[in-house]
């Protein structure tokens, strides 16, 4: 595909388009070099199923395409699309084309998208298709089973959902239970009345642990009135796992999601910096402990060799413990009425690494520097550097959970800062403590 765009042969990438399913299309087009980019979306925008390309792409790549692209092909992709995800097109333009592209669109159309624009983007409203099967509880198998051959567009026909007159969702029918049903068995009488819902206003990730926890395919979506509005597919639900999961390891690296490889140097540089200053203070803030036993660093030159040891071991430790406890948040697994729990549970994990880290390390001091007070000092210090490790670890992404702060988002900068300090701290004083005995 790269040599054919490079020598502008545009009917051989059109061939090879024809062949390919969107998904690798997106790959290519993902790392493809910004000139190459430019030739190969020209090529694509023109193809029947560009529409499905955009909606997995990532959004800056998006925004970028829809910049030099009329309303009209944009109506035109648009209108091919699932309707969860032509709302999400749409999402990343001005509100002057959106207004502009919906009048292009047909009445239908439009109503559907306006209304799914309506919801948060991060809510089950926001992530829901209205391409779904409902249909009245008096309704017989046979003619459910002829709606569901009638309407190819369904977009999941394993459950059919049963309304009453209101349209309000009163259970679910799997396709194996209609199979396996009498022709003139009304719905109401094989549905299951406990189906699970979520609202329209449920956030993103909850509609992907509920489907997860449950084993759905799909799940139905209902209004304050329990008016079926639409549903969550589980590939909806892996998307947002997906974007969720790279969230918080971005977070947790200090690092805005928009941070791609193909983002530019420039914009990199401006996301990336403000954090790394923070880093730098939290250093200097390290380097400000450790000058406080200068003295004792110059009579003791071995303890400017180990001390970073202890640092390193803790620093390691809370980022383990923090982890631990920011996917527990995330996925509900943690409340406030099991946060105690958790947080003595990794204080006596930190504290036995370091009982049994601290031996090995005061072996190991003691055959290097010849010192069995250098081994004590080291084993002490880091049993009590791996005890804060595990409670700061636990504690700080709890504490900003409790503050209504993203636990990922501070927690690594903040408890490498405490172990770094608290470790050199701890080293050092206690070197400082027995300075006679390691001269």
């Amino acid at each position: 595909m790269r040599r054919f765009v490079r020598l502008g042969a545009l009917d051989d990438v059109r061939r090879l388009l024809d062949r390919m399913h969107p998904a690798d299309m997106v790959q290519i087009l993902r790392t493809l070099a910004p000139a190459e980019r430019k030739a190969f979306t020209d090529v694509l925008l023109a193809h029947e199923r560009a529409g499905e390309v955009l909606a997995d792409l990532p959004e800056p790549q998006v925004e970028e395409i829809l910049v030099q692209v009329s309303n009209e092909r944009i109506a035109s992709l648009v209108s091919r699309l699932a309707p969860d995800k032509a709302a999400d097109l749409l999402r990343l333009l001005f509100e002057d084309r959106v207004v502009a592209i919906l009048k292009l669109l047909d009445e239908k159309t439009a109503a559907i998208l306006d209304r799914l624009m309506t919801y948060g983007p991060e809510t089950a409203g926001g992530m829901m298709t209205t391409r779904f099967l409902a249909l009245d509880r008096h309704t017989r198998v046979g003619e459910a089973v002829s709606r569901i051959r009638s309407e190819p567009e369904a977009e999941m026909v394993f459950y059919l959902y049963v309304v009453d007159e209101t349209q309000r969702l009163e259970g679910v029918v799997s396709l194996r239970q209609l199979v396996l049903a009498g022709q003139d068995q009304e719905l109401r009488e094989i549905m299951n009345p406990k189906a699970i819902r979520v609202r329209v206003d449920t956030p993103r990730a909850e509609v992907a642990d509920v489907i997860s926890r449950y084993n759905l395919l799909a799940v139905p979506v209902v209004d304050a009135s329990n008016v079926l509005c639409g549903i969550v597919t589980v590939d909806d639900a892996i998307d947002a796992i997906t974007d969720e999961t790279t969230r918080e390891v971005y977070r947790m690296a200090g690092l805005n999601t928009e941070d791609r490889i193909a983002t530019p140097p420039y914009e990199s540089v401006r996301r990336r910096l403000p954090w790394m200053i923070l880093n730098l203070a939290t250093a200097i803030l390290a380097s400000w402990v450790i000058s406080f036993f200068e003295a004792s660093i110059a009579q003791v030159v071995a303890l400017a060799t180990l001390m970073p040891i202890v640092a390193s071991m803790g620093g390691i430790g809370a980022t383990q413990a923090s982890t631990v406890i920011v996917r527990g948040i995330a996925l509900g697994e943690i409340d406030f009425s099991s946060a105690r729990r958790a947080l003595l549970k990794e204080i006596l994990v930190g504290m036995t690494i370091g009982v049994a880290t601290g031996l090995v390390m005061a072996l190991t001091a003691f055959v290097w520097k010849g010192n069995p007070w250098l081994g004590l000092i080291i084993c002490l210090a880091m049993i009590l550097n791996l005890l804060v490790a595990g409670a700061s670890g636990a504690a700080i992404p709890l504490l900003l959970k409790w503050l209504k702060l993203d636990p990922a988002l501070g927690s690594s900068v903040i408890v490498t800062t405490f172990t770094d300090c608290f470790g050199f701290m701890s080293f050092l004083g206690l070197g400082t403590l027995l300075l006679s005995h390691l001269k």
